[in-house]
Formats: C-alpha cells, structure tokens, sequence
C-alpha cells in the first residue's frame, strides 16, 4: 500500500493534472485544507475544505493525490 503525502492540515492546491480535469474548474483559484483522509479504496480518499479567490467561497471538495500538490506562498 502505498503512503499518503498529504496529511490532515496540510495546504494544497491544485497540481498541473488537477488543473487539466474538467471537473476541477471551480477550484482551479484558490487553495485548500486537508481535513480527512480515507482509505485508498474510496475514488476521492481526500477531502478538503476550499477557499476560492473568485467569489466562490469556501466548499468542501473530495480529490485523489494525483490532483492535489503542497500550497505554496508567495515570497514578496
């Protein structure tokens, strides 16, 4: 089995592969908080609580590992 990356807390956005889904589109702004892990079997084993910059709000979305990649901020 293998081990998750991400864990419970950990910011992300999406990775370049996350941005290419289609159903992805309302998250493509934005970041989100890792708030549940489930086991590899579900489809979508991680769960996040997301904040859009485009007027969406905060919404809770269900992604696999390969969608998701650490946030980082920017520097300035």
């Amino acid at each position: 089995m293998k081990k998750d990356k991400f864990k419970i807390g950990d910011l992300v956005t999406l990775s370049a592969a996350g941005r290419k889904a289609g159903q992805n589109w309302r998250y493509r702004k934005g970041f989100g908080i890792v708030y549940a892990i489930k086991s590899s079997q579900h489809h979508y084993p991680i769960d996040c609580y997301w904040q859009s910059t485009d007027g969406w709000g905060t919404k809770n979305a269900n992604f696999k590992q390969y969608e998701l990649k650490f946030f980082k901020p920017d520097k300035k």
